[in-house]
């Protein structure tokens, strides 16, 4: 797939996960703007919270209430539940240690919470204005939402699918220069060892290509694929096999490709030597293959390190265990 695909492929996947952020955003909004909440009344200069109906269930709510005492504030965040009108009673809890002004602070908001629903008979519930002790609350209505964290998350999954919009090319990029890492020094011997046996430079040229690109080769192979292809269009224009050759090493970019078309073309337009200069290039090749293999095993080992790890681990645990159960 080319960039153009990529990027339209990324504008619709981005489209996506802002018409799923901004519905999750939305359905979030109406559950905290809606649901049981507590409706509250002002009656005689007193807040009182409405008992909800039987009809429509426990009715709930987070406050946070303040209280302002000699040895500093207290804040203590209270969730409220309020049962239906007329279906039954709650509790009281109680204390039976000696409590710090502040524990005994903490201790009538919670049991403020738990006093609401003591007598479910009453309709209105009086939000206390002061504790028994004489301490102003101050009450504010606390609202949950998750906008912020939602929102956050749908903006970075937008973001990480733009920075990897072009993944698939350079994955594939990256697949198609290892092929020909792999493949090119085993191109390039054979090509020396044609030229050793006398055969002259398009003939060699020509025979390793074939030999390269035969049927019998892997054809989802990208080098093997490539050289097939200047073979075949090479035939069927009567073209230059070397050209095309050069033509494909610019297109791919990789410097080992590049230098093998110019060796060629150095030859074919300045009769400049060429058998030694590839056999230089083909053991250089077959050292850069061996260190990218190197590379590569280092890298499984890397990879297989946390497996091993975590597989000691449950091994040291399965052995430790019944000895540690006993003990």
């Amino acid at each position: 797939m080319n960039r153009e695909g990529l990027r339209e492929k990324a504008r619709k996947r981005i489209i996506a996960v802002a018409i799923i952020g901004s519905v999750l955003i939305i359905a979030d909004l109406a559950v905290s703007s809606g649901g049981n909440g507590i409706k509250f009344v002002n009656s005689g200069g007193q807040i009182y919270m409405v008992r909800p109906s039987e009809e429509e269930g426990p009715a709930h709510m987070q406050m946070k209430a303040k209280v302002k005492s000699e040895s500093g504030i207290v804040e203590k965040n209270i969730s409220i539940s309020l049962s239906p009108y007329h279906s039954g009673d709650g509790g009281i809890q109680q204390y039976e240690r000696v409590l710090s002004k502040n524990e005994q602070i903490e201790y009538e908001l919670r049991n403020i919470g738990n006093d609401f629903n003591s007598n479910t008979d009453e309709k209105k519930v009086l939000l206390p204005a002061r504790l028994d002790t004489g301490e102003k609350i101050i009450w504010e209505q606390q609202k949950s939402t998750n906008t912020i964290p939602v929102l956050c998350l749908v903006l970075l999954v937008m973001a990480v699918i733009y920075k990897d919009r072009y993944r698939e090319i350079e994955k594939e990029k990256k697949s198609n220069q290892a092929s020909v890492i792999r493949q090119l020094p085993e191109f390039v011997n054979r090509m020396v060892l044609l030229l050793n046996a006398g055969l002259v430079l398009n003939t060699a040229f020509e025979k390793s290509i074939e030999e390269s690109a035969g049927f019998k080769k892997n054809e989802k192979d990208y080098f093997y694929r490539k050289l097939k292809g200047i073979y075949v269009l090479a035939k069927n224009t009567n073209g230059s096999l070397h050209r095309e050759f050069r033509a494909f090493a610019k297109e791919s970019g990789m410097k080992e490709l590049v230098r093998i078309s110019n060796i060629i073309n150095d030859n074919v337009n300045k009769g400049v030597e060429l058998t030694a200069k590839l056999q230089a290039e083909s053991e250089m090749l077959w050292l850069n293959r061996k260190k990218s293999c190197e590379e590569r095993g280092r890298l499984a080992e890397t990879k297989l390190t946390l497996p091993l790890i975590i597989f000691l681990m449950v091994l040291i645990v399965i052995t430790v265990a019944p000895a540690l159960l006993e003990i």
